[in-house]
């Protein structure tokens, strides 16, 4: 786990790469609602890891929301990249107000990331960011099933 308000210089849209977890959340600490509320962020990263889109989904209280989310996005980016053939990758978060890790948070890592390759999309991360124990920290689902991150 690591704390949410670490600094961390925040990739410049088109033009930077973000490459790891913390250019990641340096961006999603900008497009995060404050206060926080429950939302899932995603970035969508083109094959040279530079973010083209933030989405934004509001309303993602039931845990299962994430899948819904995955589902819709990557059947549009599936759909984006049908003339041009290129990897895409996709960064999530997922923001818990008062919440901690759900049971079945390792099986939904796994779920979205089958239904993000389904459509030729590789799920890099999946964030979620709880204030359970005071100040929001960003901690990993990947990380109950002992997997390893996926940053190039």
């Amino acid at each position: 786990m690591s704390q949410f308000c670490e600094v961390h210089r925040t990739p410049r849209g088109g033009v930077d790469p973000v490459d790891s977890a913390d250019a990641a959340l340096a961006v999603i600490r900008l497009a995060i609602s404050r206060p926080l509320r429950s939302e899932t962020i995603a970035l969508v990263l083109e094959d040279d890891l530079r973010g083209r889109t933030i989405v934004v989904v509001d309303g993602t209280d039931e845990p299962d929301s994430l899948l819904d989310v995955v589902e819709h996005l990557v059947e549009s980016m599936a759909c984006s990249m049908a003339d041009v053939p290129t990897e895409c990758y996709l960064v999530l978060a997922t923001v818990r107000p008062g919440g901690g890790p759900e049971p079945g948070d390792g099986d939904r890592w796994l779920e979205a990331s089958d239904l993000a390759e389904l459509a030729g999309v590789e799920l890099l991360e999946w964030f979620v960011i709880s204030t359970d124990t005071g100040p929001p920290t960003a901690w990993c689902p990947r990380d109950l099933l002992g997997e390893s991150p996926r940053w190039p």
